[in-house]
């Protein structure tokens, strides 16, 4: 049985592969702030910060795009009643 995305979970995919994507750049801004300023600098943690957010974010976005099995019947009922 293969299981396909609905359009949320396609979105999350594009915006996970996009933010993938912008961590190549990101880092090396941060290697270059860290050349040039140095580690004691106020931007070169923020830029390493900001890796560590979109390495982060496509994570997320990723495990998010996953398709889902559908439930078996009976099982998203409230058996409170």
């Amino acid at each position: 049985m293969t299981l396909k995305r609905h359009i949320g979970q396609k979105i999350a995919l594009a915006t996970a592969i996009f933010c993938g994507l912008l961590v190549l750049p990101v880092f090396g801004l941060f290697i270059w702030i860290w050349r040039l300023r140095g580690l004691a600098d106020n931007w070169t943690p923020s830029a390493l910060a900001a890796v560590g957010f979109l390495v982060c974010c496509s994570g997320v976005l990723y495990v998010m795009s996953r398709p889902q099995p559908p439930l078996p019947e009976g099982e998203g009922e409230d058996s409170a009643g």
